[in-house]
């Protein structure tokens, strides 16, 4: 077997265990919605009335980690290669992943408290650090990306990483000043994401060429 080759299978194995560390975090997020037990129809009707912030809490990190993964999955197709660096900034985004249905827990819970949401858009920034930071390493590097990589899509990627990261920060801007507020960044990033890429797009067909 070829060096190459041996180094791409390492690749594909690191990937492989990133995606399952991805779904597993992802199905752990339910676990944080409890059944309801009580005696009555009506007080059923109350009680899953009650959990809207849990499922709030679910909706919003399914998508915040659906996203991670997209960008994640994308990033890793650009490249043939890894080294170690690499390897350990791709651990250090699975550890924020990892740990991220915790403060899903507690921001559903206690989603009217600064605390609360400092604590989850203040993890969200981590995450979205980690990811500035690996995928920054890994499509910047010439011995790591497919010398057939498109270069259109490796540079909407180096964009896009920094996407989670303006999500906490102005997520964590506006919870300061009223905690439900935190809301609309987190449940609004995909048309945060539309439009800055519009935006984007825009800037490149308005910059002659040449």
């Amino acid at each position: 077997m070829s060096g190459r080759n041996r180094a791409f299978m390492q690749l594909e194995r690191m990937t492989f265990f990133s995606d399952a560390v991805f779904a597993i975090a992802i199905t752990l997020l339910v676990i944080e919605i409890k059944v309801p037990h009580v005696e009555t129809s009506d007080g059923l009707a109350r009680a899953l009335l009650g959990l809207v912030p849990n499922y709030v809490g679910f909706i919003v990190s399914f998508f915040v980690i659906g996203r991670f993964w997209i960008g994640h999955h994308r990033a890793m197709g650009q490249l043939v290669a890894l080294d170690s660096r690499l390897v350990w900034l791709n651990l250090l985004l699975l550890f924020t992943i990892a740990f991220m249905p915790f403060p899903t827990a507690v921001f559903s819970d206690y989603t009217i408290t600064r605390a609360a949401v400092a604590l989850y858009c203040g993890w969200l920034m981590l995450a979205g650090l980690a990811n500035v930071l690996l995928i920054g390493h890994g499509l910047k590097s010439a011995a790591l990306l497919d010398p057939e990589a498109d270069p259109a899509v490796t540079a909407a990627l180096l964009r896009g990483r920094w996407l989670p990261l303006l999500i906490g920060v102005l997520a964590l801007g506006l919870g300061m000043w009223r905690p439900l507020y935190a809301l609309i960044p987190l449940l609004g990033s995909p048309l945060i994401q539309w439009g800055l890429r519009r935006l984007f797009n825009r800037a490149g067909s308005a910059t002659p060429a040449g």
